[in-house]
């Protein structure tokens, strides 16, 4: 089966070569440039509803000093997310929370997926609650549970499950061709031409 077709348009595409170009987490004006541009493109801005005295650099300086490299290198290695290696994205979002909670003082779910997806577009979905409530929706009808493994955010665990399944029997079959991450929010938020 060949892959579907995922542009979303210049200014994603930017966001991938920014990414891409600067992948690796050492300099404190990158991460700063980066968070705040992926933040603010995608309604995650990392300022918003921070304690007060937030400082960006202090949460850039919380990115170096953590093993998010390590992460993104494993993440980069997953072609397609699944069963076997869907620990890996969770753990790697799991740490990125953390890290933004630490910084912030509250939970940056939405961020640190949509950070994490730039740096490894085919092994990241794509979290915000309009995705989230859609795809609730979308296999409310099926009552399929999902066996979710303890340790992870439990709100992103459920969305990735929720995605493999949806991506898997609904929008592949109609497609025909394999989704990314990408392909499959843009379903979710009715973009492109599906």
């Amino acid at each position: 089966m060949k892959h579907a077709d995922d542009y979303s348009g210049w200014g994603n595409e930017l966001l991938y070569k920014m990414c891409t170009e600067r992948p690796k987490h050492n300099d404190i004006d990158t991460i700063v440039a980066k968070i705040w541009i992926i933040g603010r493109s995608y309604s995650a801005a990392i300022e918003r509803k921070a304690g007060n005295g937030f400082k960006i650099e202090k949460a850039a300086k919380f990115l170096i000093d953590s093993d998010i490299d390590d992460h993104v290198s494993r993440l980069r290695a997953i072609e397609r997310v699944n069963d076997l290696n869907i620990g890996t994205l969770l753990s790697a979002h799991k740490h990125v929370t953390d890290v933004l909670a630490k910084a912030t003082g509250i939970e940056k779910r939405s961020l640190a997926s949509k950070y994490l997806h730039f740096h490894s577009p085919s092994s990241v979905f794509i979290y915000d609650s309009i995705a989230s409530s859609r795809i609730r929706e979308a296999l409310r009808t099926k009552r399929k549970r999902f066996e979710i493994p303890n340790g992870y955010d439990d709100a992103y665990a459920s969305f990735a499950y929720r995605c493999m399944y949806y991506r898997d029997h609904h929008l592949e079959p109609k497609i025909g061709k394999y989704a990314s991450p990408r392909r499959l929010d843009m379903e979710l938020l009715g973009y492109g031409n599906l």
